[in-house]
């Protein structure tokens, strides 16, 4: 019985400290005090409080009792990695649009193929119309030059 009411004065003790304990001067992000740490305020304006939902997808409520702080070790941090996700954002939409644009060129070199190929074939179509036209026209002077033989003769 000792023990359990041992345990008992012991979470009051603690509880008691943690009542005392001022944490509005702590970084928010790890924890550390404002002894030879700069602290920044982070709730000033909505920018990085939007950069760290952004990043590491935590939304941070200003809430009473809670620290209102990040340190400079911290925010230089979420500033690079921040930077890091922007740019790997970019990236991926670089290679994404390079692949994109790569499918286009190869769809357009395919139109462009079978354009020409139709065309090609066109163009032979009306050469052998054209040939077919002349050797027409050759038969008939034949024809027309034969009877005319025949009739003079």
């Amino acid at each position: 019985m000792s023990e359990s009411s041992g345990d008992i004065t012991t979470r009051k003790i603690s509880v008691n400290k943690l009542k005392e304990i001022d944490l509005t001067n702590y970084c928010r992000i790890c924890k550390c005090n404002g002894n030879g740490v700069k602290l920044r305020p982070l709730f000033n304006g909505r920018r990085l409080t939007r950069i760290i939902a952004n990043t590491v997808h935590i939304e941070i409520k200003d809430l009473p009792g809670l620290p209102r702080f990040v340190c400079e070790k911290c925010l230089d941090l979420l500033k690079t990695f921040s930077t890091f996700q922007v740019d790997f954002r970019r990236s991926e939409e670089d290679f994404k649009m390079t692949l994109d644009a790569r499918e286009h060129f190869h769809m357009d070199s395919l139109i462009e193929f079978a354009n020409s190929v139709e065309m090609e074939k066109e163009m032979e179509n009306d050469q052998k119309s054209a040939a077919l036209v002349t050797n027409f026209i050759k038969k008939t002077k034949k024809t027309k030059k034969s009877k005319s033989k025949l009739d003079r003769n």
